[in-house]
């Protein structure tokens, strides 16, 4: 009887160290599962994150490159950030391509005297004559139209004009540039007496009939001339004082 106690006594409590090392070794199994499902494998590869930045970077750096480039064309200037270019359009400098302006260089005003200055020279041959030199000094390019009108120290009105010297055109003067006319201070002695006079008077003439506009221009000689009024005459303006040289 007491033999059999012993040997079932002997079995519990085999069983129970056999039930407590299996216990023990579904904890030991469940802990190195767990452990293992917590780290990432060593042959799985970079996480997502890793990706996104790797392919970030790279799509930066090609989007800097094409706004780098389009910069230097344009003259734009700017910076990338995550692929999203922030590059400036080029402020325009408000000049036209090949250096030229918009300003209106072919624009024209009537010659007078605030923008001519005028001298008087006699001449030897033809005898009683004087040379009328009218030089453009402003800024802009003048039309001499028609004939000067002219007028001495005692004159009351213009002198007549050879109709014969009109030129083929207006004459335009380019700052610097200068016209011509000639003017016949007395013809042939017929018994008038002539009256001296050391200026001449200049009126210049408008695009419309034979009217004066602006303002007179003055011209002192360098000794005093004969003139008699009803046998005076003046040319129209020529650009070339050969055309009226022999006149």
């Amino acid at each position: 009887m007491r033999t059999n106690l012993r040997i079932t006594a002997a079995a519990t409590t085999a069983l129970i160290a056999a039930l407590s090392l299996s216990a023990c070794g579904s904890d030991s199994g469940s802990k190195a599962s767990d452990k293992a499902a917590s780290q990432p494998s060593a042959s799985a590869p970079a996480s997502s994150g890793t990706d996104g930045g790797a392919q970030g970077s790279s799509t930066g750096g090609d989007s800097a490159g094409t706004t780098g480039g389009t910069g230097g064309t344009s003259g734009g200037s700017g910076s990338t950030t995550g692929g999203h270019s922030t590059a400036k359009p080029a402020k325009s400098n408000g000049k036209q391509s090949g250096g030229q302006s918009g300003s209106g260089s072919s624009k024209r005003v009537t010659c007078t005297g605030s923008n001519m200055k005028l001298t008087a020279t006699p001449i030897s041959r033809p005898i009683n004559h004087i040379l009328l030199t009218a030089t453009n000094t402003g800024k802009t390019t003048c039309n001499a139209y028609d004939a000067p009108a002219i007028k001495f120290s005692n004159a009351q009105s213009p002198i007549p004009v050879d109709k014969d010297t009109i030129p083929q055109a207006v004459v335009t003067l380019a700052p610097g540039q200068s016209t011509y006319a000639m003017v016949r201070t007395q013809g042939e002695s017929d018994g008038t007496d002539p009256y001296m006079t050391s200026q001449v008077v200049v009126y210049f003439r408008g695009a419309v009939g034979m009217e004066s506009v602006g303002r007179s221009a003055y011209a002192s000689l360098p000794k005093p001339v004969g003139v008699v009024d009803a046998q005076a005459m003046a040319t129209y303006w020529q650009s070339d004082m050969s055309a009226i040289s022999a006149w």
